[in-house]
């Protein structure tokens, strides 16, 4: 695969409100490629209505100008960089629930604090 070329994807969009903060989205393409990345429910949510982000991971919703109902998804890792296009409607309604679960500003309350502690440290292992 050239580093410009275009391949559909899914993203499979989990939540666990043991982890309010985080948004594990799987990434698969139709030639067996995975990949998982932890994003932050926050971001999310603000790049439906601004470009949000730096580093790692990037989102912007539709210009207001030209119109579109597509959110931007700029994902750079240690091996590449993958430009991902998907509905913003399926991703506002989903995110509706996960607010529905946990509210904003009650994540901590929902939070398991031993366990997320533990979670971080097990990723520093990797």
């Amino acid at each position: 695969m050239s580093e410009h070329e275009s391949v559909p994807v899914r993203a499979r969009f989990g939540y666990d409100r043991a982890q309010p903060l985080e948004v594990c989205v799987e990434f698969v393409n139709d030639r067996g490629g995975a990949v998982t990345w932890v994003l932050s429910r926050d971001l999310l949510m603000a790049g439906l209505h601004r470009p949000s982000g730096d580093g790692d991971v990037r989102i912007w919703p539709p210009c207001p100008r030209h119109g579109g109902d597509s959110l931007w998804i700029l994902l750079q890792g240690r091996t590449g960089v993958a430009l991902l296009e998907g509905g913003i409607a399926p991703l506002r309604a989903w995110l509706g629930e996960t607010l529905r679960s946990v509210p904003l500003g009650t994540e901590d309350l929902a939070t398991d604090w031993d366990e997320a502690i533990a979670h971080l440290l097990a990723q520093g292992d990797r």
